[in-house]
């Protein structure tokens, strides 16, 4: 989608990308020297489990690949009332890792760190819309780590690890055998959300997926998780739900709160709502279930409002309805029973627009936990602005004054509003 493409850096790469601060938004400095996992560090810690506040933050990350040093991933807890920073972390990215579309290796990091390279311009499209799960699932719930994906430069040969805050980097994949075979392909690395393990998909010569997971202890032994033939799934890629944790490998996947749901979109057939199947699968053609939404609900699924309820906006660049040019919907997906059609005496599924009808390009940078408000980047001509709105028909969207909105929310994605 056009009006979706991946947003370009619309500030200096060293702004909210681990570069200065300003003096009353930088994290502790007594903090930021304990060591990850510690017991009792702070809560304005730089680096510890339980540091980002469980509700009230916005959390962001932003990648910076200069042109001489290292790369570096920053994730940033921002409080949504006054937009200061309340926390913030930076990885520094192993030279082994990748990190761009040219090693043509499919990892969240590449899509996180797409067009922040330097001389590249600013997007006439406006930021990218809110993140994919896959891209949450680069780090563990705490954000202590980040799963990376590793290349031998020679062979080309790829396996996956971590690398925590310290700069450590932890190599789970093994040496490449010896014996005479296809070249390991390791790659859309991910995190267990409890920190125990990364998962990742293989494709083999014969284009078959395989899903599978290494722990972050012991021998990091391979556990197979499910499979598939993977052919015509070009750009997909691998995000966890559910308890026990499922792989779901599929293009611009989206997990439900409650993690039993997931949109998707299936070639052939468009954007779909799939339950999350007892094992790890592909959302495709003759995979998964799925139920298509209707080419009548109009929707481009930024995500979930509730376990059954998709926030939507048009899927091409404006709506067909004049009333929903450049606005925001619902959808109930409960509803949904698989036809062509939004079902008879069913219209209630799809809401009423949210916002006014404009000429604006309106793109979801965020959507509350609790389901009851969006945050939305409006871009007119050149002027790029933010917005925050109730989810609810004929809202009336605020815009949002603080000038460290602009830091928050001009750059990188958003990974979750607690």
């Amino acid at each position: 989608m056009a009006a979706l493409a991946v947003a370009t850096v619309l500030l200096p790469l060293g702004a909210g990308c681990g570069g200065s601060h300003d003096d009353d938004a930088a994290p502790d400095a007594k903090g930021a020297q304990a060591t990850a996992g510690q017991p009792g560090a702070g809560k304005s810690a730089d680096q510890g489990s339980g540091d980002f506040p469980d509700k009230g933050v916005i959390v962001t990350a932003s990648c910076s690949v200069p042109a001489s040093n290292p790369a570096s991933v920053t994730v940033t807890g921002w409080d949504p009332t006054t937009w200061k920073r309340t926390v913030s972390r930076t990885f520094t990215v192993p030279a082994e890792a990748v990190v761009a579309e040219a090693d043509d290796v499919a990892s969240p990091l590449v899509e996180l760190c797409a067009d922040n390279f330097p001389g590249v311009g600013t997007s006439e499209e406006g930021p990218r819309a809110v993140a994919a799960t896959r891209l949450r699932q680069l780090f563990d719930k705490d954000f202590s780590r980040m799963a990376v994906v590793l290349i031998d430069r020679e062979t080309e040969a790829t396996g996956v690890g971590f690398v925590d805050t310290s700069g450590k980097l932890t190599k789970l994949s093994g040496e490449q055998s010896a014996d005479f075979g296809d070249t390991p392909r390791e790659e859309n690395a991910v995190f267990a959300q409890d920190g125990s393990a990364v998962w990742f998909t293989e494709t083999d010569s014969s284009d078959r997926v395989r899903i599978a997971s290494r722990s972050v202890s012991g021998d990091h032994a391979v556990t197979e998780q499910g499979g598939g033939d993977g052919r015509y799934m070009d750009e997909a890629g691998l995000a966890l739900a559910g308890d026990p944790v499922r792989g779901l490998f599929g293009k611009e996947v989206r997990v439900s709160h409650d993690g039993r749901r997931a949109t998707t979109f299936i070639t052939g057939r468009g954007f779909n709502v799939a339950d999350v199947p007892q094992r790890s699968a592909l959302f495709k053609v003759g995979g998964a279930k799925a139920t298509g939404i209707p080419y009548e609900a109009d929707c481009y699924p930024y995500g979930w409002v509730d376990d059954v309820t998709v926030l939507c906006g048009p899927r091409l660049d404006k709506a067909d309805d004049p009333e929903r040019r450049n606005s925001f919907w619902t959808l109930d997906t409960s509803r949904l029973d698989g036809t062509a059609d939004l079902p008879k005496g069913a219209k209630g599924a799809l809401g009423d627009p949210i916002i006014p009808a404009t000429d604006r390009k309106n793109t979801v940078r965020a959507i509350s936990a609790d389901g009851k408000r969006l945050i939305f980047a409006s871009l007119q001509g050149t002027r790029l602005e933010f917005f925050v709105s109730a989810i609810a028909p004929g809202a009336s969207p605020k815009k949002i004054a603080a000038g460290g909105a602009d830091k928050a929310l001009g750059v990188g994605d958003v990974l979750e509003w607690r």
